[in-house]
């Protein structure tokens, strides 16, 4: 899969999972995190790998990412935006959401969907609002424990899904 990357001051944004830490990437998750609740880390770093991930690096440390879930034509789901607390209030949010939109694919793609519980002034600078029409929206939900439990029973299958 192509890879960008960007550097803005002491910080780079990067898709190129092979020059981070992906451990320290999903602790980052842990520390820091609102959406993740406890997700087992070996679980993050198989998301991380199964999405289209950008990683905010400040040197070789991981202070920041977000995943895009896609088909890379039609819609894409961003989940998973964190900013280490020690690194927020720099532009490190707006910086990594730039990055999304120089990515061609993503500029103009017809839906980009994402969930969050605080942050409605900042995602709306990008173009986010809320959703149109709310009752064309649903969502199957499994509980934590049946999804995580799910991801070990089914490793082999999301490395050969992976593989095709």
């Amino acid at each position: 899969m192509k890879t960008y990357t960007w550097t803005k001051g002491e910080y780079t944004v990067t898709t190129d999972l092979s020059k981070v830490d992906l451990e320290k990437a999903a602790l980052l998750m842990l520390e820091d995190g609102w959406s993740i609740h406890d997700r087992p880390v070996d679980v993050t770093i198989s998301a991380f790998e199964n999405s289209v991930t950008f990683i905010c690096l400040h040197g070789e440390e991981p202070v920041g990412c977000v995943r895009l879930v896609t088909d890379f034509t039609t819609v894409a789901y961003a989940a998973d935006m964190i900013i280490k607390k020690d690194h927020r209030g720099k532009g490190l949010s707006k910086f990594v959401f730039q990055c999304i939109f120089e990515v061609p694919v993503f500029a103009k793609m017809r839906r980009i969907n994402l969930q969050t519980p605080d942050a409605h002034g900042l995602y709306a600078k990008f173009g986010f609002k809320p959703v149109a029409h709310p009752e064309e929206m649903m969502e199957r939900l499994s509980s934590y424990e049946e999804a995580y439990q799910s991801f070990y029973d089914n490793r082999e299958l999301i490395k050969e899904l992976r593989e095709r």
